[in-house]
């Protein structure tokens, strides 16, 4: 089923004409130091200057500070609670940083201690609202009655929070109040854009006046940066910032075609980038629950994943269809588009890049009951069957079944920069960017590659099922 996505028809509305006739540059970018705490006012002993964070999905709250610098975690007590406040003052702003959340924590960004981006696990919820993370968070006023004293809260477009313990990216382009030579506000601050994890979540947001739990009630030309620090265990690193500049750019196209998947998944065939490769045999898969992957037909890859709305198709689908290209609107995670499976004379050579053409057979794919996939190919007499499914709104589950393996198969996980084991079984990869999780009975390894680790378990001969689930 096609139908347009939020996303679509806002940029089907008047507010793609301020997308598509002005791009956001910036001027250098400047970033705030946090091998201490010397760029921040007095802080409570909740913040702590770290290297990294460990936070466990399962369980409530928990956040580890990793010793080192160049990280700064909030561990929430009783008695320590504060927020953090930069002591340097900002007007218009373009706000970048990584977060990571413990499970079912709360936090925040107040632009110029007023207006919050809402920092919240939200994880796997289908229909995010203002109080979800990236949502523009509602001001409050009791003088408007019981029931009705918040307003003005703006839900996220779509949801591609990830899970706890994971780092996610946040850039926000905020414009700030303006004001006349008599101190009288001509114009209200503005968040012109906020991405999420790479994906457009709010889009020419107008505030009135300061977010509700802000800092300073008033408004003001500038103020100083605060991430909320009283509600819940969080953890922050590579913060930035640039003042923004307006240019000129050539209009887009006024009626982008998008597709989402309504009550069952969605399978289209299509030319997709990859780096810098144009690959020509691509099976794309939107799920309802908003979880999608892209895989290569010629390869037998899982190359990447998303979360969120699923696919624009414009360049397929409108006039000739020219160049042809299928784009995800989510938050894309890249994976890796080698084959998953080769066969290694020691467990130290390197992983092919590629499958030679006439080694692979592909024979199609076939859906069970629940329109799920199962991908089946050959590589010269071994046979593969490779099912990929969403039971739920967590994690891609893939199954592979093989028989015909020859001696020295091994079936790659992954491959990144970095792989940490967090517990038995669970995995975080491309520095804590998702998870892979494996039965340990499989004895999985971590292993070097010329571009960082490998994560690869070896296969019996003859015949053998695996499974594991990717989480994020």
């Amino acid at each position: 089923m096609i139908k347009k996505s939020r996303f679509a028809s806002i940029l089907c509305g008047g507010i793609l004409l301020s997308l598509s006739t002005f791009s956001q540059q910036q001027k250098s970018v400047s970033a705030i130091p946090l091998t201490n705490l010397d760029a921040f006012q007095q802080s409570g002993k909740n913040w702590i200057i770290s290297s990294d964070a460990r936070a466990d999905f399962t369980k409530e709250g928990e956040i580890h500070s990793i010793s080192g610098s160049g990280a700064v975690v909030n561990i929430v007590s009783p008695k320590n609670h504060s927020h953090l406040i930069t002591k340097e003052s900002f007007g218009d702003i373009v706000l970048e940083l990584d977060f990571m959340m413990a499970k079912n924590s709360n936090s925040g960004v107040y632009l110029q201690g007023r207006y919050e981006v809402q920092l919240f696990d939200s994880w796997a919820i289908p229909n995010p609202t203002f109080s979800d993370c990236g949502g523009i968070y509602q001001r409050w006023d009791d003088r408007r009655g019981k029931n009705n004293e918040g307003f003005e809260g703006i839900a996220p477009l779509m949801n591609v929070a990830k899970a706890p313990g994971l780092w996610q990216h946040l850039k926000v382009i905020f414009r700030a109040p303006k004001f006349n030579s008599k101190g009288e506000k001509i114009s209200d601050a503005v968040f012109e854009q906020v991405y999420l994890n790479g994906a457009l979540i709010q889009v020419q947001v107008k505030v009135t006046g300061p977010t509700r739990s802000s800092f300073f009630e008033d408004e003001q030309p500038t103020g100083p940066l605060m991430l909320q620090g009283d509600h819940g265990n969080v953890a922050f690193r590579n913060i930035s910032f640039s003042t923004p500049e307006i240019t000129k750019k050539t209009k887009l196209p006024e009626n982008p075609i998008t597709i989402n998947p309504a009550g069952k998944p969605y399978l289209l065939r299509s030319f997709l980038n990859y780096g810098n490769k144009k690959l020509t045999h691509v099976i794309s898969v939107g799920n309802p629950n908003q979880l999608n992957y892209s895989y290569d037909l010629k390869q037998g890859a899982l190359f990447q994943i998303w979360r969120g709305d699923f696919l624009d198709v414009t360049d397929m689908w409108f006039e000739r269809g020219e160049p042809q290209l299928a784009k995800p609107l989510g938050a894309v995670i890249t994976l890796s588009d080698a084959p998953p499976l080769a066969v290694l004379k020691t467990p130290q050579e390197q992983w092919p890049n590629s499958v030679p053409f006439d080694d692979f057979q592909n024979k199609g794919y076939i859906l069970d009951a629940n329109k799920f996939p199962t991908f089946q190919y050959a590589i010269n007499s071994m046979n593969v069957n490779d099912k990929i499914s969403s039971p739920n709104a967590t994690s891609l589950v893939r199954k592979l079944q093989i028989t015909g393996a020859p001696e020295g198969l091994y079936l790659q996980l992954a491959s990144d920069t970095q792989i940490e084991l967090i517990s038995k079984g669970l995995y975080a990869i491309g520095n804590k960017n998702y998870y892979i999780s494996i039965e340990e009975s499989s004895n999985p390894v971590i292993r070097k590659s010329s571009t960082g680790q490998e994560l690869i378990v070896a296969i019996p001969v003859n015949t053998a099922s695996l499974s594991y689930s990717i989480t994020w």
